[in-house]
């Protein structure tokens, strides 16, 4: 499933499955059938690879966008949220503790006096 959404990502953005050595071989084998000069290819390599990081980083904000959209409307707690209502359900807890044995500790009272 992964490897779809991949393929469809690089597709989207025009990319291509390139590492940056399949990309410097054959930016090499263009130098040497003296398509373009070895300057022409450092500045295409550079700018197709910048160019790439640019479209990646652009893709990551825009699918952490969309996912933080989709989890939004799907009305899930985040930890952080989770954590801070623990706390504060100790501290009711602790306070309802507490008055529970003031009251127990009434009851006992009275029942001695008696």
């Amino acid at each position: 499933m992964f490897e779809i959404f991949k393929k469809s990502l690089f597709a989207g953005l025009g990319l291509a499955v390139v590492t940056k050595t399949k990309l410097e071989s054959v930016l090499e084998k263009l130098v040497e059938e003296g398509k373009m000069s070895r300057d022409e290819a450092e500045k295409m390599g550079n700018e197709l690879l910048e160019s790439g990081e640019k479209q990646w980083t652009d893709f990551e904000s825009r699918l952490q966008e969309t996912i933080k959209g989709f989890l939004g409307n799907m009305d899930i707690c985040k930890a952080s949220e989770v954590k801070k209502m623990e706390k504060k359900m100790e501290k009711k807890i602790k306070a309802l503790d507490l008055r529970l044995k003031a009251v127990e500790g009434a009851k006992v009272k009275k029942t001695v006096e008696k």
